[in-house]
């Protein structure tokens, strides 16, 4: 069995030296998105998001499985703000309902199968409130059964550093499928923060979710 923790607890030291600080517009949107929150982010790490989003007035809950990324986030300006649940997010819950539930970066891909990504997805749904939404972030084309071994050097302050994660490509008709089994149906569907409508685009997508309106 994979150990949900080992891909933070092996890159949270140099972690935010390669994703630099969330974008304004990002930031907007999902202030937009949460309507006075509040938030979960799922797969918090060290707390790009949720740091940012809690510094904009909002209420934020984390949940991630490394204890290293955690720490991290506690470091930070602002971290201790944060409410935070350590686990793997495909079995373990937030204990709360949100306005707005995040699974940014392709993080449902570091989970080891579509197993786990269907158990996750059903958790994170079951978190959001009644009026609320789901955004997730993927990559794609993402393959059924298709596995990607990521290697790569990043130069750090400390020197370089090797950052090798699995991903299990997230396909989006396999996400709409567990999403509709979890009460959620596509709201819309972006391939940036300026919300442009994702058209079958290689590349980064936003896919956002809500409860059907009788």
């Amino acid at each position: 069995m994979i150990d949900a923790a080992r891909y933070g607890d092996h890159c949270a030291e140099f972690y935010d030296e390669m994703y630099p600080p969330p974008s304004r517009l990002s930031l907007d949107r999902l202030v937009e998105l949460a309507r006075g929150g509040p938030v979960l982010d799922a797969g918090c790490g060290t707390g790009r998001y949720a740091i940012a989003l809690a510094s904009r007035g909002l209420a934020v809950h984390g949940i991630d499985a490394s204890a290293a990324m955690i720490a991290r986030l506690r470091a930070k300006s602002g971290g201790d703000a944060i409410g935070v649940t350590l686990g793997d997010f495909a079995c373990v819950s937030a204990p709360d309902r949100y306005r707005l539930v995040i699974c940014m970066v392709d993080t449902l891909a570091l989970l080891p199968d579509r197993d786990a990504q269907a158990r996750a997805v059903a958790r994170l749904a079951a978190s959001v409130a009644g009026d609320g939404s789901l955004l997730v972030e993927t990559t794609a084309p993402g393959r059924r059964d298709t596995f990607v071994q990521m290697d790569h050097v990043v130069e750090t302050r400390g020197g370089p550093r090797r950052y090798s994660p699995r991903l299990c490509e997230v396909s989006l008709d396999d996400l709409d499928a567990w999403t509709a089994s979890a009460g959620l149906a596509p709201h819309v569907r972006w391939r940036d923060w300026r919300a442009t409508p994702w058209r079958g685009e290689t590349g980064g997508v936003i896919s956002i979710f809500r409860r059907p309106q009788a």
